[in-house]
């Protein structure tokens, strides 16, 4: 009888320990979750590139482009908690804003590498690509936002960041004597096709905005993909306007500082709730932040259509 007292109690006493533990581990996630939640922001800065002179060499230039490209990417693999797409904890589909403004950063961020190094980074349409650009925009930005990798092998993160090192180690090898010397070459028509690539981001986080059946639990996830899309675009023109004045000077200062008012205005845009009032799954009695932000994303677009058009004549 004795026995089976203790035998019970010490079951109990198992029992127990393994509430106990259960219960640590959940206030451990929540906290987790918690301070990700936090700290991730989907509200960086832009990149803010150096005032570049006449005199500005090809390898200054050539950095500049190279880090509008990459600034965005690189910005989220260094935060606090870094790539959250690939968390195994569960934690992007509890946190889907911030995860999904980082699939939009690496969405837009692999047509830009595509893009831009098919135009800037020789001398003419049939010259070889330089292979660090290639193997970034065709190895390493193509790798699946989502995979963990195995004990840190062949994660996102690495691929990503050998991309953004690619990139950097081309620009600085531009104007050296280095046996693997990149090349600098900006056209007007080099320029107009990296302006026609950030219409055509804009476009396309427009048309996922616009979609009729986004239901009132989706839109924040439309939003911040179109927000991480923007993000990269904003960048990108950034860079484009200091390595060369035509953008300006030919594209008009008022559609190059409304496109960029316009695209501030939705990296700024970070509402405490998302609604999605007005549309077809939407409720029809609260703010429509899903058209608000599509409004400023047109606008952008618009302006950037004008730039290209003005350069055109």
């Amino acid at each position: 009888m004795k026995l089976n007292i203790m035998e019970k109690a010490k079951e109990g006493n198992k029992l127990l320990l393994s509430l106990v533990i259960f219960s640590v581990f959940v206030v451990l996630y929540v906290l987790y979750v918690t301070v990700v939640g936090l700290i991730s922001s989907t509200c960086p800065k832009a990149y803010d590139p150096p005032v570049l002179e006449q005199t500005s060499t090809d390898q200054e230039k050539a950095i500049v482009i190279a880090n509008s490209l990459t600034y965005a990417l690189d910005q989220q693999l260094n935060s606090p908690f870094g790539w959250l797409p690939n968390d195994i904890l569960f934690v992007p589909k509890i946190l889907d804003n911030s995860t999904n403004y980082q699939k939009g950063v690496i969405y837009a961020t692999r047509p830009a590498s595509d893009i831009i190094a098919k135009t800037v980074s020789r001398y003419g349409k049939n010259d070889t690509l330089d292979s660090r650009l290639v193997d970034a925009t065709s190895r390493y930005f193509v790798y699946s936002s989502d995979v963990w990798g195995f004990w840190f092998i062949y994660d996102a993160e690495g691929k990503y960041r050998s991309g953004i090192k690619n990139w950097l180690s081309w620009a600085q090898s531009v104007d050296t004597n280095a046996k693997n010397a990149g090349i600098y070459n900006v056209k007007s028509d080099d320029v107009y096709a990296i302006l026609k690539y950030c219409n055509q981001m804009l476009e396309y986080a427009l048309g996922n905005l616009n979609d009729v059946n986004i239901g009132h639990f989706d839109s924040d996830n439309q939003i911040y993909f179109a927000k991480g899309i923007c993000s990269v675009v904003e960048n990108v023109l950034r860079g484009l306007i200091a390595v060369d004045s035509s953008v300006i000077e030919r594209g008009g200062n008022e559609n190059v500082s409304a496109a960029i008012e316009r695209l501030t205005s939705i990296r700024d845009f970070n509402p405490t709730y998302v609604f999605a009032g007005g549309s077809k799954k939407g409720d029809t009695m609260v703010p429509n932040h899903v058209a608000s932000i599509a409004r400023h994303i047109d606008i952008a677009s618009n302006r950037i259509n004008d730039i290209m058009t003005s350069m055109e004549k």
